[in-house]
Parts: structure tokens; sequence; C-alpha cells
């Protein structure tokens, strides 16, 4: 097995490219969150896009601890 070893688990290089995956569809869904809140003008969706916002953000650093 390869990979990083993080609390005595060690990654196979394929569980490392789905982190790798699962970070950008983050990083997509943050981008879109982000943009597309400076143009909606319904509060409630404002508030739902911000959850995702920060939401995304916060997956985004827990899977980073895991990558290399």
């Amino acid at each position: 097995m390869t990979g990083k070893e993080k609390n005595g688990t060690k990654f196979g290089i394929h569980e490392t490219l789905e982190l790798h995956e699962v970070t950008t569809q983050r990083r997509s869904n943050l981008l879109k969150s982000h943009m597309m809140e400076a143009v909606v003008e319904d509060p409630e969706l404002k508030k739902l896009l911000r959850r995702e916002r920060q939401n995304s953000e916060k997956a985004i650093e827990e899977i980073q601890a895991f990558l290399p």
C-alpha cells in the first residue's frame, strides 16, 4: 500500500485519487456558490448558497488533512 498515513491508516493510490476528485468537485461547488450568491436576490436562496459554500470549505479542509 502507498499513500499518506493518517491516524494509522494508509491510503492506496486509487483512494488518494478519489480524495483529489472529491476535493475538485467541492472546489467547483464553492466557486459556483460564491458566484451565484453575488447575483441572487432571494434571501432564502442566498442563505442556501452561503450554507453550501461553508459546507464545501469545511469538506475541503477535512479532506486536505488526508492528502499528501
